[in-house]
């Protein structure tokens, strides 16, 4: 199979075989979940070009750490065939990279590709004989610290930022819960309540992973790159003038706008790293984005890597994101370590694939939750800088953790 078709090639098939059209991508998904290392990835993103992706029976699977990524990038330099022409990958390494520097990825030789604007498959779908809408407990989530201790992680980090060793530092608190069923449900209910850019269910083997990121880490087009941290967060309301009213909050405060600039400029410097000298550049900054449960400001930082820069070396290079870490990176990582009391695990890392035509794409793992042995865990995080107050980084936590305790009170 070619390692890529073309978005015309794609809608150019898609005309001539209307038979492509159906089934939809939950429905395809039933069909494929019971099958081994079965992953599903959904672009929320509006646009021309967006499809999410099915695949199933990886014929290898590789895990370990960043230490031996060489490893695997020499794996995926192996079965890549990049493509002028970037369109869309038929197969690719999907998986996850975590916090810590874990990772595991699936080879895939063939993906299910459905294309969100047109409701059409490029490839042909999944045979209808899956089962039925999954069942799944209700999880009762509970935090695992109790507000009083993260309030003094707060007040220990800003001690930090007053004698300078670092500007802005991203902490988190971990929830847990009892799970019975298949994660998948879970994962149906919160893509239906809280849809999200980057949507991901993976079940490459040990754990299931379930996301809804709003956070683009990393997307690479042959040496294009582009990364999209987020900052700053406010909770919508249903009364029209009191989510306006947020919106415009987020937009003017100077803490937010602060804070999202330093990760910025951050950024910036990271890719300045892996890219061409005076390729890097910022063509949105402090752009407010909405989505179904809160508010957030958001950069766009873009470059050209240079010709001896793999994509898996960027991500590596550029790892963990800095708006889910700090600034100073090295530092911040330091006194996350030593204040926060549960290993994050996936949740920070990336999720996404390394198309062997030479487009990838990863999010970063917020709201996020992983599965394993009965069950569930996640964190949820809030970014620390020098006028934090305590209790409201705190609230910020539960702001962002509504995402995923939805699924467990609305389904």
């Amino acid at each position: 199979m070619d390692a890529a078709l073309s978005l015309g090639d794609f809608l150019a098939v898609a005309v001539e075989n209307p038979k492509i059209e159906t089934p939809d991508l939950i429905e395809a998904a039933r069909t494929l979940r019971s099958r081994s290392g079965f992953v599903c990835l959904e672009d929320g993103l509006p646009g021309p070009e967006s499809f999410s992706l099915l695949a199933a029976d990886p014929d290898l699977v590789m895990s370990g750490d960043l230490s031996n990524w060489a490893d695997f990038e020499a794996e995926l330099a192996r079965r890549s065939a990049p493509s002028a022409d970037l369109g869309v990958p038929t197969g690719a390494a999907i998986g996850w990279v975590g916090f810590d520097g874990s990772f595991r990825f699936g080879f895939y030789e063939d993906l299910a590709i459905h294309h969100h604007g047109r409701g059409i498959w490029l490839t042909n779908p999944p045979t209808m004989d899956g089962p039925a809408e999954p069942g799944f407990s209700r999880p009762e989530w509970r935090p695992r610290i109790s507000r009083e201790h993260f309030v003094s992680m707060v007040t220990r980090a800003k001690e930090y930022i007053a004698a300078g060793d670092i500007y802005q530092v991203c902490l988190a608190q971990a929830f847990e819960c009892e799970f019975a069923g298949d994660p998948w449900g879970y994962y149906e209910s919160l893509r239906h309540h809280s849809p999200a850019p980057y949507s991901a269910f993976l079940d490459l083997g040990g754990c299931q992973v379930v996301s809804a990121s709003p956070e683009c880490f990393l997307r690479m087009n042959g040496r294009r790159i582009i990364t999209r941290p987020i900052k700053g967060t406010r909770p919508r309301r249903m009364d029209q003038q009191l989510d306006q009213r947020n919106a415009y909050d987020l937009l003017t405060s100077p803490k937010e706008i602060a804070e999202l600039v330093m990760i910025t400029d951050l950024e910036r410097n990271d890719l300045g790293r892996v890219c061409d000298y005076g390729s890097v550049c910022v063509p949105e900054l402090l752009k407010l984005e909405s989505f179904q449960h809160v508010h957030h400001l958001v950069s766009t930082v873009q470059g050209i890597l240079r010709e001896d820069v793999s994509q898996p070396a960027a991500l590596r290079a550029c790892f963990p994101g800095g708006s889910i870490s700090g600034a100073p990176k090295k530092r911040a990582l330091e006194i996350i370590a030593e204040l926060e009391p549960h290993p994050r695990g996936i949740y920070t890392g990336a999720i996404g694939y390394f198309g062997y035509n030479g487009e990838s794409q990863f999010s970063i793992a917020i709201r996020t939750a992983v599965f394993e042995n009965g069950r569930g865990s996640f964190h949820s995080g809030a970014g620390i800088v020098a006028d934090s107050e305590p209790e409201a980084e705190w609230q910020e936590t539960l702001d962002k953790a509504a995402t995923l305790l939805l699924p467990a009170q609305k389904r």
